[in-house]
């Protein structure tokens, strides 16, 4: 690991003092380079919180109190564009991560959150659903990966079941995550000297599995600063990454068929059929291909979701589409209870995916004109 100085090699690079980038992006290349720095770590922080902080000072600056975003779907990939604020970069800070949000089943305002500033009118409330690891779904349904949807059905630790995969250990007796505390599995835990739900070798398959999802090789890999933060080494990650994708055969196999069918034919399909014409390299074509086939086609199920949604309930209205998953407006006099008895059968349908059914399950929040966050 190059644990010189970290200033010079990012800006003194000759004589003439030439100066190098140093957004975000470039600095993690230099970590994925094996460059360590107190300072460079401390950038990248500063510049995380910059982020956040740049939304939020313009809505005090302008004394905003009320916000009309600017929602069309106008991207590429199919993906919403909001703007005026672009809400979706507002950051989201979950109950899991801030045991301190929680009180009485209910979270209260979080200073993290910054999506949380944006509160419903009185007299309305707000529904808002997440597809849960919808991405990795598609992905295993159009490998034909019938482990990894039976884990996703069957509400399986999927992570630590591929961490088997990857270190070659035997499954746990209990493959939910019972495991970490069953007395059936002890024998297991102490065989392997499991560490629990953050054992470093877990965290390292998860982040893996994020890391490689659209990556053409396991240089993918290197882009990941989750996988640095763990302490690992340039050659560790790749060393890891290639024990990954050999423990994920139909993921490679799949992903080359339609990076050679993009190539031939320069373009790319979305699961229900829409299609994305492919410029730019070759490099180009491969990686976009991939990502519209999956990503694109969670925007393809969110939007068939809003229309059902909004034909069942013409007096809703979007407050956000995020991707995979949207946050509707209803008025007070709706009751939570009976607006989830519809809207739930429709986003959490099974959808077809070549010869395999796939479910959709989603993550459910209610929430209220005082800040509060229910959880049906």
């Amino acid at each position: 690991m190059n644990r010189g100085n970290p200033s010079r090699t990012l800006v003194q690079k000759s004589q003439g003092m030439t100066t190098k980038p140093c957004d975000a992006e470039s600095l993690r290349k230099w970590q994925s380079k094996g460059v360590v720095s107190d300072v460079l770590d401390a950038r990248l922080q500063f510049m995380e919180a910059e982020g956040i902080a740049r939304y939020v000072r313009a809505l005090i600056k302008k004394n905003v109190t009320r916000v009309h975003p600017n929602m069309l779907p106008t991207q590429a990939s199919g993906r919403w564009s909001t703007t005026n604020p672009p809400l979706v970069n507002f950051p989201k800070h979950s109950p899991e991560q801030c045991a301190r949000c929680r009180r009485e089943g209910k979270e209260l305002w979080c200073p993290r959150d910054v999506r949380r500033i944006f509160l419903p009118d009185a007299g309305s409330w707000w529904l808002h659903f997440d597809k849960d690891a919808i991405e990795a779904r598609i992905s295993a349904a159009l490998c034909g990966d019938v482990e990894d949807l039976t884990a996703f059905d069957n509400h399986w630790d999927i992570h630590t079941l591929t961490a088997c995969q990857v270190f070659g250990w035997a499954l746990p007796p209990i493959k939910t995550k019972l495991y970490h505390t069953d007395p059936s599995c002890e024998a297991w835990r102490q065989s392997i000297g499991w560490g629990g739900e953050d054992d470093r070798r877990r965290h390292l398959v998860k982040t893996l599995r994020y890391a490689l999802q659209y990556a053409l090789d396991e240089k993918g890999a290197l882009q990941s600063h989750e996988l640095f933060k763990l302490g690992l080494t340039r050659q560790e990650v790749l060393k890891f990454a290639r024990k990954y994708l050999a423990a994920k055969p139909r993921l490679v196999a799949t992903k080359r068929r339609v990076w050679e069918e993009a190539l031939r034919t320069g373009v790319s399909y979305t699961v229900l059929g829409r299609r994305r014409r492919l410029f730019g390299s070759p490099h180009d074509k491969m990686k976009v291909a991939w990502s519209h086939m999956i990503s694109g086609t969670v925007t393809d199920m969110v939007n068939s979701d809003l229309i059902q949604i909004t034909t069942q309930f013409p007096e809703c209205h979007l407050v956000l589409n995020s991707h995979d998953g949207l946050t509707i407006s209803f008025p007070q006099t709706f009751i939570p209870s009976e607006v989830m008895s519809i809207v739930k059968p429709i986003t959490e349908r099974s959808w077809q995916i070549g010869n395999l059914s796939m479910l959709s399950p989603c993550t459910w929040e209610f929430l209220w004109p005082d800040g509060t966050v229910t959880r049906p």
